[in-house]
């Protein structure tokens, strides 16, 4: 018989692993393009996590698989929202008002939705001492300053005007 732990785990893999799976939908040069700011996210969030563990912000040890990965949930951090960061950028970069208004949705869709069901289903915990408000504005300012990252990172590997010209 599946329990409620055996679902939890699905889920969790789930997280981890479809989200990889779908970037076979974009062309290399997307994913290559993005994976640096995708990475630079998730070594933003990575820390976030270690900062609200250490200060109490929240907990989220219901997300563990793998029993070492109690500060930061590794099928969120490194699986869904890395991947998502690529889709976002690949659908937003160069817009960025759209991109702006894409990410506010999307965090608010994620705090305000997503999370109290996770609450309810025994993931993160509902302890939290920092209002919702400010984790959304603690994660709009994260997608700013990947946003700049980006714009730094193409205007770096950017091919000088004599090169492309030999």
């Amino acid at each position: 018989m599946w329990g409620i732990n055996d679902m939890k785990q699905i889920i969790l893999w789930s997280l981890l692993i479809l989200p990889w799976a779908s970037l076979f939908f974009l062309k290399m040069d997307t994913v290559r393009r993005y994976m640096p700011v995708a990475l630079f996210m998730t070594v933003i969030h990575t820390l976030a996590y270690q900062a609200a563990y250490h200060y109490g912000w929240w907990k989220e040890t219901g997300s563990s698989l793998f029993g070492w990965d109690k500060v930061v949930p590794v099928p969120w951090v490194y699986g869904a929202y890395l991947v998502i960061v690529i889709w976002v950028f690949r659908f937003t970069f160069g817009k960025f008002w759209m991109y702006l208004t894409v990410n506010i949705l999307l965090d608010g869709l994620f705090m305000y939705i997503v999370y109290p069901v996770w609450q309810q289903m025994g993931f993160v915990s509902s302890e939290s001492t920092l209002p919702t408000i400010a984790i959304v504005a603690m994660m709009v300012g994260f997608a700013l300053i990947i946003y700049l990252y980006q714009l730094w990172q193409d205007e770096v590997f950017k091919q000088p005007e004599s090169e492309t010209h030999k």
